[in-house]
Order: structure tokens, then sequence, then C-alpha cells
């Protein structure tokens, strides 16, 4: 799978990526196992548009593979598939929806529990692990500066695979059912971003992809969380 990624040019070949992200390449754009185009394989869209659909309705897809046995694809939809439990914040003069079923919990950092790995990605200490730690605002192109520890939100957050990452954000505003509504069929597919919903004061709110701003976050990083000294 990571031999065809680079191939089709859609990894740099030196990427070093965990078994789970070599999982998910099949989820690219563009990507095909097939060798030859016909009229129903070999485009590169089948998966990609699967994992489109299902974010549109609010859900996750994740992939667990044995080598030798199989792989086991999980899909997870909201029993309402319009309406969608979110926490409500604030990034930047944005309003933003994280979904509940991916936060663990939320704290205020202090800049002490803030380290820095390669003097540029941001981690933070939670529960004996370091996490990365993602300005929202900043990796959605809000703003240029990541908000300073003290003086925002860290919404800790854990994908589908148990990935952890905590979210940065300005203020929590409250939690609330919202409406599902697709960007992408309106607009265009946004990178970091699942749906959209419009709030009962008429502004319109993103809905976060967690798992794959979490995803891009690890793969800066280096991937799995880095145990503390005992």
């Amino acid at each position: 799978v990571k031999g065809i990624a680079i191939s089709r040019g859609l990894i740099a070949e030196d990427a070093v990526l965990t078994d789970e992200e070599i999982d998910n390449l099949i989820f690219l754009p563009g990507f095909s196992t097939a060798e030859t185009i016909t009229d129903v394989s070999g485009r590169g869209v089948g998966m990609d548009v699967v994992k489109r659909s299902i974010q549109a309705l609010g859900g996750r897809i994740s992939i667990s593979s044995i080598p030798g046995k199989g792989s086991t694809f999980t899909l997870s939809l909201p029993l309402t598939l319009a309406v969608l439990d979110g926490m409500v914040v604030g990034a930047a003069e944005q309003t933003l929806v994280a979904p509940l079923t991916n936060i663990v919990e939320s704290l205020t950092p202090r800049a002490e529990d803030v380290h820095y790995v390669g003097g540029r990605d941001a981690v933070i200490r939670f529960r004996e692990n370091f996490v990365p730690l993602i300005d929202v605002a900043q990796i959605m192109g809000f703003r240029d500066a990541p908000v300073a520890a003290g003086q925002g939100v860290a919404v800790v957050v854990e994908t589908e695979s148990g990935a952890r990452a905590a979210l940065m954000v300005d203020a929590i505003q409250g939690q609330r059912q919202v409406v599902i509504k697709s960007l992408e069929t309106n607009y265009q597919q946004v990178p970091g971003v699942a749906a959209a919903t419009i709030l009962g004061d008429g502004r319109v709110a993103l809905i976060l992809d967690v798992d794959a701003i979490v995803a891009n976050a690890r793969r800066r990083a280096g991937g799995p969380e880095l145990k503390l000294a005992s």
C-alpha cells in the first residue's frame, strides 16, 4: 500500500508512517491498487468517496488490519444521521463544532506543560503522555501565530483508532445538538472539516474532522505518543 502511494506521488518516498497511517492511505484521492483503468476501477475515487460520504453524515470509518488474516472496516454513524452532539468552540472569532464522541476532556494548559519537538511542534503533557498540541485557528488558516498557553483552552480528543491530541481553542461556548449540512455538496472539500451546520442565531459553524486533524499533526510530530520517564 505504501509503495503504491509513493509511486503515485501521494506521499513522499522517505515518509515514516505507522501501520494505522499506512492503512488509511487507501482513503487518499487518487489511490488505487488496480494495474489498469476500467469503467469501474483504477481511478482512485472509490474509498475516498466512501470516507467523504460517511463524514458528511457526521460519521467515521477506520481500518484494523492483521497481516495474513484480513482487514476490519469499522463504520461509526450517529443514531440520527442528520443530528450531531457537539461542543461549540471559538477560535480567532470563528465558531467551530467538535463532535462530542471524540472529546476526552478539556483543560487550561500552563506554560510549563507545553514542550516543543525539534523546536517547532508543540506537545502537551496529558496523563503521563505527551500528545500533540494543535492550534485549531492556526491550522485552519484563521491566524498566523498560535494562541499562548494559559490564554486558551485545550480540548483533548481521541480518534477512532485511539490516537490522542489536544486541540487549542480560544474558548468553549457550550454543548448542543446541531443539524449536519454537507459542505462538499454546496462548496468543496475542506481539509480538517467534516461538514457544516447553521446555529440557532443564524451563524454558520464548521464541524471539525478530528481524525484528519490529529492524523496530520501526528505525522508532522513523528508518530505515537511519548511516554514520560518515571
